[in-house]
């Protein structure tokens, strides 16, 4: 995927823009600055993905105040988390007696603290039209498709099961990685406006 990619990349640096009478193309770049959006716990904490944004873009006037607007992006999405965590689980142990050894359970609870941090990179797909309000304002409204290339959501968790004046016992910055939970494929809606 890599030479793909930098060949695309090398191909789009040769070309600065062109320029048709309906049609224009051209490079973006810039930064993605954010972080996943969801409910989150209360005392969670993070701090923001900044990441490049790199590709190409189309624009095509369907004239009067209309204009069609395409891209193809390769970027970066990220962000670091520190969240508290807690719920329902069944804690396994043996009891052993004098002349055996029983499997055990409990039913009880889990509590801690999850630290991590969400790596992704994306072929983000926005198509979008945008209507001429004035000389210097548009309104921006479309959607977009995006692609995972390469994911990760890995941290460690400190946690606690069990009462927490007697936990049956305490895992402290045990690894996780749940990559693989992450999802291929992401798309949403986009609005804005412009100024010129």
């Amino acid at each position: 995927m890599r030479p793909i990619l930098l060949t695309v990349m090398a191909v789009l640096l040769c070309v600065v823009m062109v320029r048709t009478q309906d049609m224009n193309f051209g490079l973006k770049a810039g930064l993605n600055i954010g972080t996943p959006v969801g409910a989150a716990e209360k005392g969670a904490s993070g701090s923001l993905g900044v990441g490049p944004m790199i590709g190409m873009y189309f624009a095509y006037d369907l004239g009067s105040r209309w204009v069609l607007h395409g891209e193809f992006l390769y970027s970066y999405k990220g962000a670091k988390f520190n969240t508290p965590t807690s719920g329902d689980t069944v804690y396994k142990y043996n009891t052993i007696t004098p002349t055996d050894t029983i499997p055990s359970e409990v039913h009880t609870f889990y509590s801690g603290w999850v630290e991590g941090k969400f790596d992704n990179r994306y072929i983000d797909i926005p198509l979008y039209a945008s209507y001429k309000l004035s000389s210097r304002f548009r309104l921006l409204f479309g959607g977009y498709v995006a692609y995972l290339i390469r994911g990760s959501n890995t941290g460690s968790a400190d946690i606690e099961v069990g009462d927490p004046a007697h936990p049956f016992t305490y895992v402290e910055d045990e690894p996780f990685d749940q990559s693989s939970e992450l999802s291929k494929l992401d798309y949403g809606v986009l609005l804005g406006t412009t100024y010129n």
